[in-house]
This record gives C-alpha cells, structure tokens and sequence, in this order.
C-alpha cells in the first residue's frame, strides 16, 4: 500500500474529530497517530509530518499547546521559533549604564519564549480550547 500526502483541509476535518474523542493528548507523537488513524481508509493510507501536524493544528485556532523544554546551548542565537518557525520578538531592558540588552526572545505566534539559557522543545501536549 503507499501512501498520500492529505490536503490542509482534510487534516483540520481530523484533527477536529480527534479533539471531539478527546480533550487532551500527551505528545505530538501520539497526535500524529491518531489523526493518520482518522485519514486512513480502505484503499488510502495518508501520512502527515509532525512539524506539518503541529502548524496546522496552531493555525486552526482550536487548540492551545504546552510546551515542555530542555536547557540547550546558551550561545547558540535563535532567530525563528523551533516550535512554529515564526520570528521570535526580543524582549530588552535597560542596563544602569543606560544600555540595551535582550533578556529573553518571545514568539507571538505560539508563545514559546527563552532567555538566556536557550529551552529547547522536548514535549508538546495539546488541550482542547474551551
């Protein structure tokens, strides 16, 4: 059997029936699943990307994700969100010398921000909005 790459809309329509079953699910892994188990059908098997799975379901608005994360390299500089690949906005402060300095980035689009020790996304869970 191969398999087919789903429209946008055909993966929201799952998406949306998965979250009708459940309010919460634990992992993008576990999502991935079980909208690929609401796309399948007889004669097709469709696969998404979890990055794919994990924009579109941003986009759609019915969602909200938490974001759990590691410690990454704090020298590393990050100019897109890891999570949706939105620029990430600087947060500065002033220093008593009347400088700049960015103390953390903030993305606007999803809400993952870091400061000066760089978080790194391990785990997303995702709720239902109410």
């Amino acid at each position: 059997m191969t398999y087919h790459i789903p429209s946008d809309e055909k993966v929201r329509k799952a998406v949306k029936k998965v979250f009708e079953k459940y309010r919460t699910v634990s992992s993008q892994r576990k999502l991935k699943k079980l909208v690929e188990k609401e796309l399948k059908t007889k004669k097709k098997e469709f696969h998404v990307s979890e990055s794919r799975l994990r924009n579109l379901v941003l986009k759609s608005g019915l969602v909200r994700i938490e974001i759990y994360s590691r410690e990454g390299d704090p020298d590393k500089i990050l100019n897109r969100c890891p999570v949706c690949n939105n620029s990430l906005k600087r947060v500065k402060n002033l220093t008593i010398w009347g400088g700049e300095v960015t103390i953390e980035f903030r993305c606007s689009n999803c809400g993952y921000w870091t400061g000066k020790k760089k978080r790194i996304p391990t785990l997303y869970v995702f709720h239902l909005k109410k």
